[in-house]
């Protein structure tokens, strides 16, 4: 077992990293059968991660990368403490505030406005600190009367705006964002962009996954590729891309400009 790191407030490391979800399906059948049924019975398990070693200073954008089923998910997931190891460890130093699911943590039968005083509270605010930015969490979420409504009758839009309305005013040493800025408008996702440029400014590590090439290559500044839960290319994020939409098969922007495209 590694000696116990000290990190920097917003510095990341994962070292030998590897986890494995088995895809085993219930097939049913009676309780004989299911006492019975071989350990080895179906498809093999996942590897999400495999053996990813991963230093990220503090300050720094990172987009992560690659196919459906690549291990990008469960990156966030191994980081934001949702999900533990099968082997080698993650540490990340400060506050982590993470965005990885639609409606993740929301109590559907309370109110947004019930649901930023819970979100605060489980981010280790005080009552007094939470109603501090309670107007500015409602202002920028803009749901108007729909803030004093029942979640569970949120669009999914409007799940978005909440989530990100209160990660946006949480102080993170850490943001880990994956995919669901893709749900809102237009103008929404550029008012969400300018505020995660805010705060990294300010010294916050963002860690985003996104399939928007062009929301990582105007947001982060290193890519992490991967496949199979390998780490198969870590670099500046204009190299990055370039070697995903070759792994990808998709054109990239310079190619679309040579071909004369639009």
């Amino acid at each position: 077992m590694s000696a116990a790191k000290t990190l920097q407030p917003g510095e990341i490391v994962l070292d030998h990293a590897s986890r494995a979800f088995s895809i085993r399906a219930d097939r049913g059948g009676t309780l004989k059968e299911l006492l019975l049924r071989r350990r080895s019975d179906g498809p093999a398990p996942i590897q999400a991660l495999a053996d990813v070693t991963l230093h990220i200073p503090p300050g720094q954008t990172v987009g992560i990368v690659g196919r459906n089923g690549a291990g990008k998910s469960s990156t966030l997931k191994v980081l934001a403490g949702i999900v533990p190891l099968d082997s080698g460890s993650v540490d990340i130093g400060g506050r982590i505030v993470s965005l990885l699911e639609l409606g993740a943590g929301f109590g559907r039968d309370f109110s947004g406005r019930e649901n930023i005083l819970l979100g605060g509270a489980l981010h280790g605010l005080s009552k007094a600190q939470i109603e501090e930015k309670l107007d500015d969490i409602i202002a920028f979420s803009e749901l108007g009367d729909f803030i004093d409504v029942p979640v569970k009758t949120y669009s999914s839009g409007m799940y978005v705006r909440l989530g990100f309305a209160i990660a946006a005013h949480l102080d993170a040493d850490v943001l880990l964002i994956d995919e669901v800025l893709a749900v809102g408008d237009e103008a929404f996702q550029r008012k969400c962009e300018a505020r995660i440029a805010g705060q990294v400014e300010k010294g916050a590590t963002l860690v985003l996954v996104s399939h928007d090439a062009a929301l990582i290559e105007r947001t982060c500044e290193r890519v992490v590729v991967l496949d199979g839960g390998h780490v198969v290319f870590d670099g500046p994020s204009a190299e990055g891309m370039e070697y995903y939409h070759r792994q990808m098969n998709t054109p990239t922007p310079a190619s679309i400009a040579e071909a004369g495209g639009p």
